[in-house]
């Protein structure tokens, strides 16, 4: 089922909650295709598949709003599930907030999202690359002992009606490469991990993921404990990206900062990060995954620079339309979580975008006296939205770096610290963009990122 059909459905639902008397509806279908292989232990274990497809609806009687969603595409129970709408809004309370569902306005398609070789990759296909990638892991040396890991391939589409005359629709394909290498010497395990993103299945390079992972597996054997403490750190794309995948969820939705979660609200137009700092949100850059032209509300997606040298204001902020109804004369960014996915339903970004700066890697370890390199950290949770503080442990890979050298990997560290007092400092970034799903960054050197705790592997 193509765009236009499931638009047809959007606007076919839209009637029929007309015809029971709301004054507002709104109806998003989707349709997810879906495909991953797994492997364990250097051997395929898993083939998966699903094609889902649903309606998600919102009907609103004067400001009493009631939502249902359903996991079918069939006109009956698309109808079924709008007239449950329509019921459960008669008996919910009146939201005072709510202004209304969002206007029409104009909107632009993006090129190029959708690969059909990736949305119709075969299971055969999809076995090569897994097997290139286990061989070429093995092949790098004899202490490589099992090769894990997971290769997706799919696509999404949706479209959006109104009553207020929305008509909007979207469409992309998504690939993902993600492998993880485990070797062994004299009763000390190593791992390395590495991965790939992006929605045209030929950028995948199974050699260069296997080739990274298993490198880093084999330098992380026989790790050594270092103390707890403040260290200057060479962070990895992929670490940066999990710092700044959080701060978008925590500091930069409407939701967090109507809240009073957000640490931005606290530091409007204030220099909290170091001023080479650059971050912006924009679907339409080619350098991120997610191109969609518009949200899930139908409203064209706009482009949010999310820290301009260091700085964070008010419009740093990315809205639905439910909460720019909220403060006078705010309009949405488009930033309403489309029904492909299974985010939490506050608007937030996901298509963060970090400046590069003109550093490489081996610039930033060679600049570094004595510090710790991070391939990736994991279990990233925020502890204090409101200051910016986040913990995670490092995985994967975690090295002492000592004048100017990587000398020994080390056990992994968790980190707890306020991303205001980490980022303040970034004496180098990266001049090199990885994507990492919801954000593309590139590596930083931090002047100090404290780790609070360590692990005995």
């Amino acid at each position: 089922m193509g765009t236009k059909r499931l638009l047809e459905a959007a606007e076919e639902a839209v009637h029929i909650a007309l015809k029971c008397n709301v004054d507002q509806a709104q109806v998003a279908t989707f349709l997810v295709d879906s495909a991953l292989t797994r492997y364990a232990n250097s051997q395929i274990h898993q083939n998966v598949a699903s094609k889902r497809g649903g309606a998600s609806i919102k009907v609103v009687v004067k400001k009493q709003v009631g939502t249902a969603r359903v996991n079918s595409l069939e006109k009956r129970q698309i109808e079924d599930a709008v007239k449950n709408a329509v019921r459960i809004a008669e008996v919910t309370p009146p939201n005072e907030d709510f202004k209304s569902l969002p206007n029409p306005s104009s909107w632009t398609p993006i090129k190029g999202t959708f690969d059909r070789k990736t949305a119709e990759c075969t299971p055969n296909f999809r076995a090569e690359i897994v097997k290139e990638t286990i061989d070429k892991a093995h092949s790098k040396s004899s202490l490589i002992k099992a090769v894990a890991g997971s290769f997706f391939t799919g696509s999404f589409a949706f479209s959006v009606s109104n009553s207020l005359g929305v008509s909007a629709y979207a469409k992309m394909s998504r690939t993902s490469l993600q492998t993880t290498v485990i070797s062994s010497s004299g009763g000390s395990q190593g791992f390395g991990s590495a991965e790939q993103h992006s929605k045209w299945i030929e950028d995948i390079e199974p050699s260069l993921v296997a080739s990274e992972a298993a490198e880093t597996s084999i330098k992380s054997i026989n790790p050594i404990k270092i103390p707890v403490g403040e260290y200057e750190v060479v962070l990895s794309p992929r670490a940066v990206a999990s710092i700044f995948m959080f701060l978008g969820y925590i500091g930069f939705s409407a939701t967090s900062y109507q809240d009073g979660q957000s640490f931005v609200k606290y530091n409007l137009n204030r220099q909290v990060f170091d001023k080479s700092l650059n971050v912006k949100d924009d679907s339409r850059d080619a350098k991120t995954l997610y191109s969609l032209p518009v949200d899930g509300e139908g409203v064209q997606k706009k482009k949010v620079q999310l820290v301009e040298d260091g700085r964070v204001s008010a419009e740093s902020i990315c809205y639905d339309s439910f909460t720019a109804g909220r403060e006078k004369n705010r309009r949405s960014t488009g930033h309403s979580i489309p029904p492909i996915f299974r985010f939490s339903s506050r608007p937030r970004p996901f298509n963060i975008l970090i400046a590069p700066g003109s550093s490489s890697i081996e610039e930033m370890v060679k600049d570094t006296q004595q510090g710790v390199f991070v391939t990736r950290f994991h279990y990233t949770n925020p502890v204090e939205p409101s200051k910016a503080i986040l913990t995670a442990l490092t995985r994967d890979g975690t090295f002492f770096i000592k004048n100017g050298e990587i000398t020994k990997p080390v056990m992994n560290l968790r980190y707890t610290d306020s991303m205001l007092s980490t980022l303040k400092e970034i004496p180098m970034i990266g001049k090199e963009l990885d994507i990492m799903a919801e954000v593309t960054a590139p590596a930083m050197k931090l002047q100090k990122l404290r780790f609070t705790g360590i692990t005995q592997y």
